[in-house]
């Protein structure tokens, strides 16, 4: 692969909104110029307030002289819209073009008066929630960390910022999990702005205090610095699922298995494939981070609280990926990631793609998130109860067909349009994408306050690389779309509170290139 070469960006934005544009963005609004990296021969759409144009940049050239631009930093309101320069280099460009990102999820917003339950859910998240889960990690913690005094003052120092909104502070290159180098070009715009945790975006805060315990634990040592601080509770998770498995998993992976036996075009397989599908849905109830660490039951969800529902579109995306790649973006421990073994293994055995790849998390973060470390667990559990369907993921892994893809960008604060290049190009390259639960919602929004009933499909064909995207979410927090506003009603007249951040309404929504 060829160096990348340098090329200068500039952009005027203001603060508030810097996470959720490109890093050109958040560069520019505090030192004023951007160093990107461009490929060679790359084309890259130059905007000004007077023009656009593209323009081939040959990487020797700029590589032998970089233009230097200086970006005016007017002050903006917080909420006012981001002007870009030149686009990021390494992402496409942000969600419907030529429209203002809305403002981002913060925890402030609720405390204003008349603030929405949605806004105050975000507020005792990070005031109340967060800390609580240090609490339950402390909880558990073996001998060898409890004994250590400057890490339970770490924590205690830690949890004392959230519910003050104390101002947020750059990260030490401590471990590889804590990733420092990425972290700290996302923060300094809030930090030379005075922001904290309570003006900060919530999506940024909350990422951010996993990086925060991950470092406190790598000051103790290198033993420390792999620790993960959630496997007891994501065990117990899986645990807690075996009964769920027999009864509800295993009749499941029958009705698949009995689907297989059956020709290409029988109805019995779009069939088995969909109940996998919602099975997979309604295992997002299960998220240990919205309940603080504590390990609840769940069994699935009611089929009439799926409040957008576009299965036809997803069943049409997986069925047509006929010798083509599958991505799974995979979300929880537990009962979950049952659930979407079980997806992955129905689409394996009656779509024929190329091969299933599951992207799970580098690092421990959002409490029950799935690592990679944390895949032989989970298979060496599930053969101790299902022996025959453990031997068979096993084999789809070793046969290449199933695969595991750890990648640090999931465990950054950047949304998706800001997609690594190698990540939106493995992306390109799939049939369909599958993002699994409301953190990766989140991100796919950018956990920005869009209308709820923007268009799912024209929002994801504005900016997403794969020719097809299924987002199955849970609803757990104060952003949506593709609500229609007779649904929005329904769900408002029956839980004015929390109709949003509940988990009891559900989302199956899809769009392909093709359609």
């Amino acid at each position: 692969m060829a160096r990348a070469a340098a090329v200068a960006v500039v952009v005027v934005a203001p603060p508030s909104l810097l996470p959720l544009a490109s890093r050109a963005t958040r560069a520019a609004a505090t030192s004023g110029l951007f160093v990107g990296h461009l490929s060679p021969a790359s084309t890259f759409q130059v905007s000004s307030a007077a023009q656009a144009f593209p323009c081939q940049i040959p990487a020797a050239a700029v590589g032998l002289a970089v233009a230097a631009v200086v970006a005016a930093r007017g002050r903006r309101s917080r909420r006012g819209p981001a002007t870009i320069a030149m686009a990021s280099t390494s992402a496409a460009s942000q969600p419907l073009p030529g429209q203002s990102l809305p403002p981002p999820l913060c925890a402030k917003d609720g405390l204003a008066n008349g603030a929405s339950p949605e806004d105050v859910f975000t507020w005792d998240t990070v005031t109340k929630r967060m800390p609580k889960i240090l609490d339950a990690v402390v909880e558990v913690f073996p001998e060898a960390l409890a004994s250590k005094a400057s890490l339970q003052q770490g924590i205690q120092s830690l949890q004392a910022e959230m519910r003050e909104g104390s101002a947020l502070k750059l990260l030490e290159d401590a471990s590889p999990w804590v990733g420092s180098q990425v972290w700290n070009e996302d923060l300094k715009p809030f930090i030379e702005q005075g922001e904290g945790w309570h003006d900060a975006p919530w999506w940024v805060v909350e990422n951010y205090m996993y990086k925060r315990l991950l470092q406190e634990l790598a000051w103790c040592g290198k033993d420390a610095a792999g620790y993960d601080p959630f496997t007891s509770q994501k065990q117990q998770a899986l645990e807690a699922s075996a009964e769920t498995l027999e009864t509800s998993v295993q009749p499941l992976l029958d009705l698949v298995a009995a689907a297989e036996a059956l020709p290409n075009d029988h109805d019995d397989r779009r069939a088995a494939l969909e109940a996998a599908l919602l099975r997979s849905l309604w295992g997002n109830q299960a998220d240990l981070s919205l309940s603080a660490g504590k390990v609840e039951k769940t069994d699935g969800g009611d089929p009439g609280m799926i409040i957008s529902n576009n299965t036809g579109v997803a069943l049409d995306l997986l069925q047509q990926a006929t010798g083509k790649p599958v991505i799974i973006v995979l979300d929880n421990h537990g009962l979950e990631v049952l659930c979407d073994l079980v997806l992955a293994d129905a689409i394996l055995r009656l779509a024929s793609p190329a091969h299933v790849t599951l992207h799970v998390k580098d690092s421990p973060v959002f409490v029950s998130d799935v690592t990679d470390a944390d895949v032989p667990g989970i298979l060496d559990w599930i053969s101790k109860l299902n022996g025959p369907w453990a031997e068979r993921l096993r084999a789809f892994l070793d046969e290449g067909r199933l695969r595991i893809l750890a990648d640090p960008f999931y465990t950054t604060a950047r949304p998706f349009w800001e997609l690594p290049s190698e990540l939106a190009s493995t992306y390109s390259e799939a049939a369909a994408v599958v993002l699994k639960g409301d953190a990766n919602y989140r991100r796919l929004l950018g956990d920005l306050h869009w209308p709820y009933d923007t268009d799912f499909d024209k929002y994801v064909k504005s900016f997403w690389p794969s020719a097809g995207l299924v987002s199955l979410r849970t609803m757990k927090s104060g952003v949506a779309l593709g609500i229609d506003e007779s649904k929005q009603a329904e769900a408002r007249a029956a839980r004015p509170d929390n109709w949003l951040t509940c988990g009891v309404y559900g989302q199956v929504l899809a769009s392909s290139r093709d359609a």
